[in-house]
C-alpha cells in the first residue's frame, strides 16, 4: 500500500534507537524526509547509516527548552518545514510512589510532558496553515492502565493523552491529525533495566525481568520495532486523514480495558 507520504518531512524525538528509531525508519521508507533526535552521538550516527536517505540526527536533550529550540530550528533549516512530528522521550525512572521526590518529578514533567507540548505548539500552526500534517504521541500502555513501580509514568504519559486529545478536536477540521500510541512490551534497549519492575521484582538481573515480563504477554513475545513503526507510519499516511484524538494500544493485548 502507498501511503501517500512521500516527500512529507519529519522530525522524530528520541529516535536514534528503540520505538522511536523504528517510526522514522518506516517514515523513511516510504519516502518521508527524517531529523533524527537523541543524546548520542555514537547512536546517532549508528542511526542515519542505518535508516540512509536523507536523514540527519541532532544530538539536543528535549528536556531543556534551549536544546528544543535548538533542535527545531535545525529540523528546519534541513528539512524547510515539518508536516510530520513525532513526540517522544526516554524516561521517567522506575521506582515506588513513596521513593520519588518533588525533584523527579519536576524533572520528569520537563522531560516528558512539557518536551511534547512545547514541540506541539511549535508544529501545529505552521501545518495548520499548510492544511495538512500529523502529530504522533509515543506514549504507554501505563497512560491506560497505569503499570507497577512506574508511578511518573503513570502519572504523566496519562496527562499527555488529555493534552493531544484536546488539541486533535481543536484543529481536527484544518487537515491535522493528532494520536498517541500506546506501546507494550517491545524489545528494546530500553525495556531491558526497566522489565524487572514490571513484574514487580527488582531482585531479577535484566535478562530474567526480560524473559518473566515476555511471559506475561498474551501473546508470549515481546514487539519488535518494526510492527511498532508499521503502525506509526500508517497513522502518518494520507489513508488515516479521519482518525484523530485517538490513544491506540500497541502491546500483544496486556491491557485489559475495554476502551
Amino acid at each position: 500500500m502507498d501511503l501517500g507520504i512521500k516527500g512529507e518531512s519529519a522530525l522524530v524525538l528520541a529516535s536514534s534507537r528503540g520505538l522511536g528509531f523504528g517510526c522514522a525508519k518506516a517514515l523513511s521508507d516510504e519516502g518521508v524526509r527524517v531529523v533524527l533526535n537523541g543524546l548520542s552521538e555514537e547512536n546517532g550516527a549508528k542511526a542515519v547509516k542505518a535508516i540512509g536517505g536523507d536523514t540527519i540526527f541532532v544530538s539536543a536533550d528535549v528536556s531543556k527548552a534551549e536544546d528544543r529550540e535548538r533542535l527545531w530550528d535545525e529540523a528546519l533549516d534541513h528539512l524547510g518545514e515539518v508536516s510530520i512530528l513525532v513526540t517522544n522521550a526516554y524516561g521517567p525512572q522506575p521506582g515506588p510512589f513513596m521513593d520519588r521526590t518533588n525533584e523527579d518529578w519536576r524533572t520528569a514533567f520537563e522531560e516528558t510532558f512539557i518536551s511534547a507540548i512545547d514541540m506541539a505548539y511549535r508544529a501545529a500552526p505552521p501545518m495548520v496553515e499548510r492544511g495538512w500534517g500529523r502529530i504522533i504521541n509515543i506514549s504507554s500502555m501505563s497512560a491506560k492502565e497505569p503499570s507497577t513501580n512506574t508511578p511518573l509514568g503513570n502519572s504523566l504519559k496519562a496527562g499527555l493523552l488529555g493534552a493531544f486529545g484536546t488539541l486533535a478536536r481543536e484543529i481536527a477540521a484544518k487537515g491535522v491529525t493528532v494520536n498517541s500510541l500506546l506501546p507494550g512490551p517491545f524489545d528494546t534497549d530500553l525495556l531491558r533495566p526497566f522489565a524487572k519492575y514490571m513484574v514487580n521484582d527488582p531482585s531479577l538481573s535484566d535478562d530474567e525481568g526480560v524473559r518473566k515480563f515476555a511471559e506475561t504477554v498474551p501473546v508470549k513475545r515481546l514487539g519488535k520495532i518494526e510492527e511498532f513503526g508499521a503502525v506509526c507510519a500508517f497513522l502518518c499516511s494520507r489513508h488515516a486523514g479521519y482518525v484523530t484524538a485517538q490513544a491506540i494500544s500497541v502491546d500483544g493485548a496486556v491491557v485489559k480495558t475495554m476502551l
